[in-house]
Formats: structure tokens, C-alpha cells, sequence
């Protein structure tokens, strides 16, 4: 992915602004905590709006993609095609980089894509229709 690198330093500095935070409750030195702390989210601030600097791009690219393939039921490794095709498009593993949550749930959920899962008993491995789109957000 054309982000990996971005996405990692921005996780990176996440775990490091967090636990600043809470080394704030314990040790003596708040004030320059805080310094060191404002520093980390600044850096944060600027590779955040990099990674997420063509995202109205790729909502379109995918939008347009996923019109063609709307209210057709999706087996698993249609779905698996959809979430590479997704994040290639992104060029992030996750929707949000602060968050755990990477699947292909997760990025229909940012792309406000409409959709159900249907159980298919046989396989254990739920159906996917995209039957819509919400409202185009914008980050």
C-alpha cells in the first residue's frame, strides 16, 4: 500500500501520545510532558492530513466501482476483491488509522455504503448486498 509507511507512523505516534497521557499522572514534570506531547500531535496533524489528503478521490473511484455491483449477492471471494480493491484505492489498510478496525465492514461503514449481510448456512461465511448509498460524507 502506497500509505503503509504513513499508517504505521501515525499509529506509532497514537501509542506514543497515549502513553504521554498517562505518564502525565504520574511523574512530576507535567508542563514539559505537555510540550513534548503538543510536539507529537503536531507531527500527527501533518502526516493525518497527507494520508487523507486524496481521500474525495478515492470515495468517487469507489463509488463509481462498487454502482456496479449493486444488489448482487457477494460470495467471500467477491468480498475479498472488494475490500483489496477499497484499500488499493485509499492506499491504507484501515478507514481511520486510529482505529483497530480494518475489515471490509469498517470500510463500508466510511464509505456510508447501504448494505446487508445475509447468513449462508452452508459456507459460515455471510453474503454481502450493497443495496445503496447514504449521504456522501465528506472528512
Amino acid at each position: 500500500m502506497r500509505n503503509e509507511k504513513l499508517e504505521h507512523s501515525i499509529t506509532k505516534l497514537d501509542t506514543d501520545i497515549a502513553a504521554l497521557n498517562i505518564a502525565r499522572n504520574y511523574l512530576s514534570n507535567v508542563e514539559e510532558i505537555n510540550k513534548v506531547r503538543d510536539t507529537l500531535n503536531n507531527k500527527r496533524q501533518l502526516l493525518a492530513n497527507e494520508i487523507y489528503l486524496e481521500d474525495h478521490k478515492c470515495y468517487s473511484e469507489c463509488h463509481e466501482a462498487i454502482e456496479k455491483i449493486l444488489n448482487k449477492e457477494l460470495e467471500k471471494e467477491e468480498q475479498v476483491e472488494l475490500l483489496e480493491m477499497i484499500r488499493e484505492s485509499f492506499g491504507r489498510k484501515a478507514p481511520n488509522v486510529s482505529k483497530k478496525s480494518s475489515g471490509l465492514n469498517a470500510w463500508l461503514k466510511e464509505l456510508n455504503i447501504e448494505h446487508n449481510w445475509i447468513p449462508d448456512e452452508e459456507t459460515d461465511w455471510d453474503k454481502l448486498i450493497i443495496t445503496g448509498f447514504g449521504l456522501y460524507k465528506q472528512s
